[in-house]
């Protein structure tokens, strides 16, 4: 093979973060920008930079066929060294084939963040980035997700015929899971969004930043980069952490005023109202110009906003319905949140949360037997009371 490509089999255009060489296929789970070496393991590129010790080893490892410690390696690299590393043994024993994704987020150490990416489906901010895909991007087109965590968003475009799109993290870890887990067979690349991308101008139509923008050291660089990358210019910018409020995990948030001169963005939005009008499921509404800074984060347009977006949440066909479950959190009378953390950062902001409860058993019947009405089964699905969660994943 003379070239990378996607899932799809089109060419990934992929280029070095240091030399900005265009990046080749050279041996088994090595690529070459003529320089240095670079890893990957199961379609996820590890392209970050300011690990060059890590990578120098993992291509060692590789080189002498030692492939799985070289995987190891890199499943156990973390976000800043100030993270303690997992277990070597709990990572070789993560490898392991029939894990769940529970227990294979275990083994890695998530700790805190294990619980964030198991529930996502029911978190009021990724509710909030779902209404931004489904209203502010051009349907059946690829986005590159940055900060994406295990790539749920992708995850879900790509369920919506969202193209050979492509989700990036800093943490190799957290692509690995994704691709074992929820993006089987789909592509992701591990950088440093506070550096060069690794990816050719005009890769994707859209790029998204959701729930991280905040958390960038160059927001800057960042944006100039997402810029440059995007086909279209659009860039769509969710939960960016407002600096004149009080935020959990705050990172570097800037103010209204400071996000808009360097967005330039056509339409500002409080990322509460995204979620509202998800749960709603209708358009949400735009930010006045002279209010938001009460608001704990805003989302952000910038581009054209699209004439053919995907809106509503499709309902899936009756045949399609066999993989959806009772979100495991509300299998009780009451909600049974996953730590204090959680309530404190979401249920108490968001108080639909401790009213949400499980369809009852005719209900959950009706939607098995492709017989429930689609405004319930679509606001089930909304809400996260519904999943349709991979196999293996609880």
């Amino acid at each position: 093979m003379s070239t990378v490509t996607t899932s799809a089999g089109a060419p990934l255009k992929l280029i070095s973060p240091t030399n900005g060489e265009a990046l080749r296929p050279v041996a088994a789970n090595l690529l070459s920008d003529g320089e240095r070496l670079w890893p990957h393991f199961d379609d996820c590129y590890y392209l970050r930079v300011g690990r060059e010790a890590l990578v120098d080893e993992v291509v060692s490892l590789i080189r002498r066929d030692r492939r799985e410690q070289a995987l190891a390696l890199l499943l156990g690299d973390r976000r800043s060294a100030d993270i303690p590393a997992p277990d070597p043994r709990d990572v070789r024993e993560a490898l392991r084939t029939g894990l769940s994704f529970h227990e294979s987020i275990e083994l890695l150490g998530y700790g805190g963040l294990g619980w964030y990416f198991e529930h996502r489906w029911i978190i009021p901010t990724y509710l909030s980035g779902l209404s931004l895909l489904h209203w502010r991007a051009p349907r059946h087109r690829s986005i590159l997700e940055i900060g994406a965590g295990l790539g749920h968003l992708t995850a879900h475009w790509e369920r919506m015929g969202g193209g050979d799109s492509l989700c990036s993290d800093v943490v190799f870890s957290h692509l690995w899971l994704s691709r074992r887990y929820l993006r089987t067979g789909r592509v992701s690349v591990c950088f440093d969004a506070n550096g060069p991308f690794p990816l050719s101008s005009g890769s994707v139509d859209t790029v998204l930043g959701h729930d991280c923008l905040h958390y960038l050291s160059d927001i800057p660089g960042a944006l100039s980069e997402m810029r440059r990358v995007a086909s279209s210019g659009r860039l769509l910018i969710g939960h960016a952490h407002n600096g004149e409020a009080e935020n959990f995990s705050p990172g570097h948030p800037l103010t209204l005023g400071e996000y808009t001169r360097l967005l330039a963005p056509s339409s500002v939005y409080d990322d509460a109202e995204m979620t509202s009008a998800w749960l709603e499921q209708r358009p949400p509404r735009p930010l006045a110009a002279t209010s938001g800074s009460a608001a704990q984060a805003f989302a952000f347009v910038a581009g054209e906003p699209p004439t053919d977006p995907v809106g509503i949440l499709p309902v899936p066909a009756p045949s399609r319905r066999g993989g959806i479950t009772v979100n495991p959190l509300l299998s009780g009378a009451s909600p049974a949140w996953p730590s204090e953390k959680f309530v404190a950062e979401y249920v108490r902001p968001f108080a639909y949360l401790d009213s949400l409860r499980r369809p009852s058993d005719a209900e959950l019947s009706a939607v098995r037997q492709g017989t429930a009405p689609d405004d319930d089964l679509r606001r089930w699905l909304a809400m996260g009371v519904l999943v349709r969660s991979p196999g293996a994943w609880y």
